[in-house]
């Protein structure tokens, strides 16, 4: 009884037998718990995408040229479809990882670049609009 317990136990993921976390999220630790959304933002905004999405409004606020307000919208658009295509359709690795514990909900993320998309598109059509001439009627 106690044999089979033991290999039922063993059997169940986690973080030592599968190894998902140490592969997926290095820097997260067991002993802190689950991986909350705010945890998901803060690992977004300092990956290599979400720092190329911060410099990118960056540059567009501080040019304000239309190219890089569509270059922003674009860019934040496609890391937001690409987080939202892993939350509907996680592979194998993405569903042990959030078994684990070491990757939480997407949904403060997907939020981040959804805010980021509209913000970036309605300043190119202020832009937009700004540089039509009038018509009149």
């Amino acid at each position: 009884m106690l044999t089979r317990l033991i290999l039922l136990l063993a059997l169940l993921p986690s973080a030592a037998l599968a190894e998902v976390c140490d592969k997926e999220r290095p820097d997260w630790n067991p002993a802190h718990g689950p991986a909350t959304g705010l945890d998901e933002l803060v690992f977004l905004f300092t990956s290599l995408p979400g720092l190329g999405m911060l410099g990118a409004i960056t540059l567009a606020a501080l040019t304000g040229q239309k190219r890089y307000f569509a270059i922003t919208a674009l860019f934040s658009a496609l890391i937001g479809a690409a987080q939202w295509i892993t939350v509907t359709a996680p592979d194998e690795l993405t569903r042990a990882a959030i078994s684990e514990g070491c990757v939480g909900p997407q949904t403060l993320p997907i939020a981040a670049c959804a805010i980021l998309t509209s913000t970036a598109l309605v300043f190119l059509a202020l832009l937009w609009l700004r540089e039509r001439p009038a018509t009149r009627i």
